[in-house]
């Protein structure tokens, strides 16, 4: 797998391809919706999400780090890979 930029277009495993990217923060989604967004997003035409990871939601208390249920963020970008999205993701 490879991702690149040549010739100033983007180039994800040897082939050019425009993004098209929409913004979904999964941590104001319920979980059990994660699948029906991310879908609809496909549904627009989209081929990449763009999201944040807000470090205060997955520490409400210095030094208690959780990514559990409505906090599991590998849970929430594997299915944005089984889907065939791309994922900007940052800090936040």
């Amino acid at each position: 797998r490879s991702f690149t930029v040549a010739n100033n277009r983007f180039v994800k495993d040897g082939v050019e391809m425009v993004l098209k990217a929409g913004c979904i923060h999964y941590s104001r989604v319920p979980r059990e919706y994660w699948r029906d967004r991310l879908l609809r997003i496909k549904a627009m035409g989209l081929n990449a999400i763009q999201t944040y990871i807000p470090w205060n939601f997955h520490e409400e208390v210095k030094g208690q780090v959780s990514f559990e249920g409505q906090r599991d963020l590998t849970a929430f970008l594997s299915l944005a890979a089984d889907l065939n999205l791309l994922v900007f993701f940052r800090g936040g």
